[in-house]
């Protein structure tokens, strides 16, 4: 079947690899927007209110499906663990992702008096991204092996017919909730076609049985990056659920409107780097840690010229091209806009310092940095976003941004030089040992 073979065969691995990475990654960031664009003309503000907010529950959620070891698993380059093993972890958390959003939705509604749609549609959006969470593990199989190119085509192709079909439920419904569940119910069957297909083209080889132990070493393992994960989208979304607390679901939906270009920093960053995971854990492991520490300046730099690049082109034509897609006047919060594209590209770098810190297994640390900055995302937020608003909400995103880059790059720097000295003195003691044998001989 020619789908088959485009999803396996390639010409160069390395071009599509990029190429693919890129179209996922895009459709990925701007599926939200994507959907907003439209919500916002099919039925209003207050809708988009809703989505806004129960797409960040569904995020903060996908962080206990995914659990954190996508980027362990793609620098996973010893084996260490089985593709099955990461596969049963993985169906862990999905299930684990459910069950917690589900008591989330019932508490929060009691709390701020959610009707029963907007409950539903919570719980239909954390379903609809729990397909993310599944996917997630076959495609970082696929990073491992090299061949992210196939991982980036069926994430295209999914994500691309998943937003023509919400996007022809709400025309045709005029209902969010509708539309909604008919694209998880498609999403999630197009996720068992493609996967079914790609995963038989790379050919996995699985274990005959499970080891229960080593899934339960994964889990305890990738804990504190779940952990990490979690309170970092957390610290990201805490202006989003002052808001829902505080303020009202139009405002909401203005809030998520002007933060979307925040995303494209990570977007832009993450075209680069994301290739580049594989390559610089193999340079790790093989101990070249100054081509390791040439290659993370080189990507600080990209962030800080994207971060830039982003800040001069909204702050001339942000606003209008904003308030053109949503079909809102977004005039009054131009500052705010520019205060959160710089919160962002502190977000990126944060999320670069994270996977460093990630390869070099310094990963145990992390937790401390994001929960410091979790409890005062969550003793400022209705402090912020209560007395000044919208503009509190911006400058308090732009404060915990800046506070995590600063606890990370302290951690990676610690990280780094106790890891090295280890490297150094384990290569100086294998000489030593090639050098004493020699001798005898």
């Amino acid at each position: 079947m020619k789908v088959k073979r485009f999803l396996v065969e390639s010409k160069d691995i390395e071009r599509d690899s990029f190429i693919w990475n890129m179209a996922g990654s895009m459709l990925m960031a701007f599926q939200s927007v994507i959907m907003l664009m439209i919500l916002t003309r099919c039925l209003g503000l207050k809708e988009a209110g809703i989505f806004t907010i129960a797409y960040a529950n569904s995020n903060l959620f996908l962080t206990i499906g995914k659990y954190g070891m996508r980027n362990f698993q793609v620098s996973d380059v010893k084996d260490q663990f089985s593709f099955r093993e990461y596969k049963s972890s993985r169906i862990i958390t999905t299930v684990l992702m459910l069950a917690v959003s589900l008591v989330y939705v019932i508490y929060i509604s009691n709390k701020n008096q959610y009707d029963i749609g907007k409950s539903l549609v919570i719980i239909w959006m954390c379903t609809f991204k729990s397909v993310d969470s599944l996917e997630d593990v076959y495609h970082g199989y696929y990073q491992q092996k090299g061949h992210l190119e196939i991982a980036g085509k069926v994430l295209t192709i999914r994500l691309f017919f998943t937003i023509v079909v919400f996007a022809a439920g709400l025309i045709l419904f005029r209902d969010l909730l509708i539309a909604l569940v008919i694209s998880t119910i498609f999403t999630l069957f197009l996720f068992v076609i493609l996967t079914k297909w790609s995963y038989r083209g790379i050919k996995i080889s699985e274990k005959q049985r499970i080891e229960c132990l080593k899934v339960k070493e994964l889990l305890k393992i990738c804990f504190p990056l779940f952990l990490g994960n979690f309170l970092a989208f957390y610290i990201g979304n805490a202006p989003k659920y002052a808001i829902d607390s505080i303020l009202n679901d139009e405002l909401q939906a203005c809030y998520g409107f002007i933060a979307m270009p925040v995303f494209v920093i990570g977007l832009l960053n993450n075209f680069i780097f994301n290739p580049m995971i594989h390559k610089m854990s193999i340079i790790w492991n093989e101990k070249n840690i100054n081509n390791f520490i040439r290659l993370f300046w080189i990507q600080v730099s990209i962030i800080f010229g994207i971060t830039a690049v982003c800040i001069i082109g909204a702050y001339a034509i942000g606003i209008p091209v904003l308030s053109f897609l949503y079909n809102t006047n977004l005039a009054p919060y131009k500052v705010e806009l520019i205060i959160l594209l710089l919160g962002g590209g502190f977000l990126a770098l944060s999320g670069f310092l994270m996977t460093m810190i990630t390869i070099i297994r310094f990963q145990i640390t992390l937790v401390a940095g994001y929960l410091f900055v979790a409890i005062l995302a969550y003793l400022g937020s209705p402090v912020f976003v209560g007395r000044y608003s919208m503009r509190g909400a911006t400058v308090l995103y732009l404060m915990l941004m800046v506070i995590l880059c600063i606890s990370f790059s302290a951690i990676f720097a610690y990280g780094l030089g106790k890891k090295g000295k280890e490297l150094i003195c384990i290569e100086s003691n294998l000489d030593s040992q090639y050098k004493e044998t020699s001798k005898n001989e």
